[in-house]
C-alpha cells in the first residue's frame, strides 16, 4: 500500500500521541514508537535513537516534576544516573556497530518479548 508523505506523517503523529499517553500513565510508549519509525520506512538506529531522544525529555520533566515537588532526592540519584548513563552510551554504540538487517530481524521478537513481560509481570508493589 503506497501511503503519502502527509499521510505517514498523521500516523506518526497518532502513534506519538498514542506513545505519550500510554508512558504517561505506566510507561512503555517505545513499544508503540519503535515499530511505527520502522514500519515508516526509518532505520532502526534511528528509529531507537528518535525513541530514545523522546523518552529522555519525557523522564527529565516527571523527574524534574516530581523533585521540585520533594518527591525525589536528586542528589542520591547520582550513581544510578551515571550507571544509566554508560549503558546509555554502551547501548547506542553497540547498536550502530551491528547490522541494520540483524536489528530489523531482532528488533520485532525483542520488542514483543518486551511486551509479553510486562504484560505478564508479577506486581512488585504487593
Amino acid at each position: 500500500m503506497d501511503l503519502t508523505p502527509e499521510t505517514i506523517l498523521i500516523l506518526l503523529a497518532l502513534a506519538a500521541f498514542v506513545a505519550g499517553f500510554i508512558d504517561s500513565i505506566a510507561g512503555g510508549g517505545g513499544l508503540i514508537t519503535v515499530p511505527a519509525l520502522i514500519l515508516a520506512g526509518f532505520p532502526p538506529v534511528v528509529a531507537l535513537g528518535t525513541n530514545k531522544l523522546q523518552s529522555v525529555f519525557g523522564s527529565g520533566s516527571a523527574t524534574w516534576a516530581y523533585a521540585s515537588k520533594g518527591h525525589v532526592d536528586l542528589k542520591s540519584q547520582g550513581p544510578t544516573f551515571l550507571a544509566s548513563a554508560i549503558a546509555s552510551a554502551v547501548g547506542a554504540w553497540t547498536a550502530t556497530q551491528v547490522s541494520p538487517d540483524w536489528l530489523r530481524m531482532v528488533l520485532p521478537v525483542m520488542m514483543i518479548a518486551i511486551g509479553l513481560y510486562f504484560l505478564l509481570k508479577p506486581n512488585l508493589t504487593d
